[in-house]
């Protein structure tokens, strides 16, 4: 009788403790926080009644599987205040339903020769009211096969005021998909040092309806419907022969787009002018086929030698269609319809090599170098129809053809040398050459002849050079401290412009003293890159851009019941690009400039006051000043200066109770504060997005299997 009575004034006790306001919650998550609360509370009870409870028994000796794991699973609350979907553009989290990180493991103890497997593995997260979620399944029989599976799904969203034109409140681009992945991989003989057998298959389906622009003499937008998939297969092995370690992989990659836009009577952006859309669609199916075949070998001599090799090639063509009817009105308001056809086919064959070798002279200088080359050629041709319907008829036949070839090589050449265990120098040197082809032909089929500027063969050779130095060295046994710079030019592939000029430092460290590690680290990059202005002039226009990124974080882990971690990060860039800018029909010389001075800082702490309680809280702030106390420029001013300054806010707090051995009751809460900075959205006319977000949530964490120890 007393066991009763005191079991059930525990009962009522704890029920009174883990009381939550859930009365401030919407009816679907206050209905299915009671039901998880019932569970809790059913759990306490027959923990608590349980007055002197048996020792867990051990596993039978012919007990044939061993399961262990957990699964958590609960609902969330979303209460967003202010600009919604800023926040489903930033973190798309829904009311709802949703699966924890969860776990299973299945060991198979029999040692029959019929089983399927020894051991099985399955995670699981974010399903449901998550923006993502994963499973991935983990498989073996010792000696016989491998298996591993891993299928994402990621809802994106963007809707964002950012992009619209003219200060609409509604964007002109936005996106709703669902992006479907999965990778499935099975070897064969998974342990077996002479030989291994390889099959892989993935997938990436991408569905989904948004908006984008489109532009004819003005801007309008259109709805497109997403549908595109990617199917992968590859097959490959692994193995020994007279002591080279090889591996080769044969793959085949089938992808198709058949992404649809329409677009019905809209007055476009200007609305002073006469241009409006009656009816637009485009159908723009595409189709590619891809082969490649990858080889590698290694081999180790003596201890001292080392060879590795890669060869990598591919051959991909691909097939398409473009077919759009436009119907609208002219700037003199004249009814039009044109009509466009396009169908063209391409093929892209390349082929990719990589030889290193290493050479350890002494147990304290090595030498290493690595030769890459990589060839491709992209040729492909089109048929271009247009037909404008007007009063009369205008037609426009064209053929295009154009070839690019491409060859590069490169050559990184290093040196390493430790004096002693805790200091250690490499110094290196990396040279670069491209040769790359441009050949264009287009033909008027109404009258066959040349299209102005056809035939037209371009030729370019480059070289650059970079010298490469870094040292490690520990001034104490606990502290280590590494140093890298990369100084040089860098090319550029498709772009008319000169190489960069760049330089790179960087600058980590890592100390452990009794209960505290440090890490810190700092990163300098500066780039140049020179090049002629848009229309050809024989100026020389100028890039620059100047990063600097700070980082440290500090963990203190003093006892078992509490641990406390905390960091902050700085991101310090600004670039100027000299740019043409269109005012009034004029080009002038104008200006770009972007600044980012973004700060980010957390903290993170766990405690545990009770055994049977755990304790969690974090905070989180990520503010960009972007262009500060700088004015900003009117519209028709050949300056364009950009930024991004933000406010974002993230505390939240999480509670564990342990209910009993098998049963984890768990609350949090998550708040989300976003503000942007209103005068550079007033000045070009668009509102700010800023938002606040509550989000609640309760879960039971479920522990599988026969101990009760944990």
């Amino acid at each position: 009788m007393r066991a009763g009575c005191s079991s059930a004034k525990g009962v009522k006790e704890m029920t009174s403790k883990l009381q939550i306001p859930i009365s401030l919650l919407n009816t679907e998550f206050r209905r299915f926080a009671s039901i998880l609360m019932v569970s809790a509370v059913f759990g306490l009870a027959m923990d608590v009644s349980a007055q002197t409870p048996d020792p867990s028994p051990s596993p039978a000796p012919d007990e044939r599987f061993t399961v262990r794991g957990s699964t958590e699973i609960g609902a969330r609350w979303v209460d967003v205040n202010g600009f919604e979907n800023k926040f489903r553009s930033d973190f798309n989290y829904r009311n709802g339903f949703r699966v924890f990180d969860s776990s299973l493991v299945i060991d198979d103890n029999s040692t029959s020769g019929r089983k399927l497997f020894d051991s099985a593995m399955i995670i699981a997260s974010g399903w449901g009211a998550d923006p993502s979620g994963m499973v991935r399944v983990n498989m073996e029989r010792s000696g016989q096969y491998r298996f591993d599976a891993n299928v994402r799904r990621i809802a994106y969203h963007n809707d964002l005021r950012n992009f619209a034109i003219g200060g609409d409140l509604n964007s002109y681009r936005n996106h709703d998909t669902r992006r479907n992945i999965g990778d499935f991989d099975l070897t064969i003989l998974p342990e077996n040092p002479n030989i291994r057998f390889r099959a892989g298959y993935s997938y990436n389906f991408n569905s989904g309806r948004g908006f984008i622009t489109s532009r004819v003499s003005d801007i309008f937008p259109s709805v497109f419907d997403a549908d595109s998939r990617a199917h992968d297969f590859r097959f490959g092995a692994d193995g020994n022969l007279m002591g080279w370690k090889l591996s080769g992989t044969y793959g085949h990659r089938a992808f198709k787009d058949d992404t649809s836009f329409l677009s019905g009577p809209h007055p476009g952006d200007v609305t002073t002018n006469q241009i409006r859309v009656v009816s637009m669609r485009l159908l723009n199916p595409m189709t590619s086929s891809t082969h490649y075949g990858v080889f590698n070998i290694q081999r180790t001599f003596a201890e001292r030698f080392d060879v590795t090799a890669k060869l990598v090639h591919s051959s991909t063509s691909m097939d398409f269609t473009w077919d759009e009817t436009v119907n609208y009105t002219s700037n003199t308001n004249v009814p039009t319809s044109d009509v466009y056809i396009i169908s063209g086919q391409g093929k892209r064959p390349q082929t990719r090599g990589d030889l290193g070798m290493t050479w350890a002279i002494t147990d304290k200088f090595r030498l290493s170098n690595t030769f890459t080359f990589d060839f491709f050629n992209i040729n492909g041709g089109n048929l271009f129809d247009l037909d404008r319907i007007t009063a009369t008829t205008a037609l426009t036949r064209q053929f295009n053809y154009r070839v690019t070839r491409y060859r590069r090589y490169m050559n990184t050449f290093e040196g390493d040398y430790q004096f002693s265990p805790r200091f250690g120098i490499n110094l290196g040197y990396r040279y670069t050459h491209r040769e790359a082809t441009l050949t264009w032909t287009g033909l008027n089929r109404l009258t066959n002849a040349h299209l102005s500027g056809s035939p037209k063969d371009e030729r370019g050779t480059n070289s650059t050079n970079t010298f490469l130095a870094g040292t490690r060295f520990k001034p104490t046994k606990n502290w280590t401290v590494y140093l890298d710079v990369e100084t040089g030019r860098a090319d550029n592939v498709f772009t008319r412009v000169a190489n960069y000029k760049f330089t790179n430092f960087r600058v980590r460290s890592r100390a452990n003293f009794d209960k505290f590690a440090f890490n810190t680290s700092f990163i300098t990059k500066d780039n140049e890159n020179p090049g002629r202005g848009p229309s050809g002039q024989p100026e020389t226009f100028l890039t620059e851009s100047r990063n600097r990124v700070f980082s440290m974080s500090v963990d203190w882990d003093p006892v078992d019941m509490f641990r406390l971690s905390g960091g902050y990060d700085y991101n310090h860039l600004t670039s100027e690009a000299f740019i043409r800018v269109p005012i009034s029909g004029v080009q002038r010389d104008g200006l770009s400039q972007y600044f980012v001075r973004d700060s980010y800082f957390f903290i993170d702490a766990n405690v545990r006051p009770h055994r049977r309680v755990t304790l969690f809280g974090s905070y989180r702030w990520n503010k960009d000043r972007g262009h500060g106390n700088r004015e900003l420029p009117p519209l028709n001013s050949p300056i364009i200066l950009g930024s991004y300054p933000i406010d974002l806010k993230t505390p939240e707090f999480r509670a564990a109770f342990r209910i009993n051995s098998y049963i984890d009751w768990n609350i949090g809460y998550q708040y989300y504060n976003y503000k942007e900075d209103p005068p550079q959205n007033f000045l070009y006319g668009l509102p700010n997005q800023n938002y606040n977000a509550h989000l609640p949530y309760i879960s039971l964490r479920i522990y599988l299997g026969r101990s009760r120890d944990r």
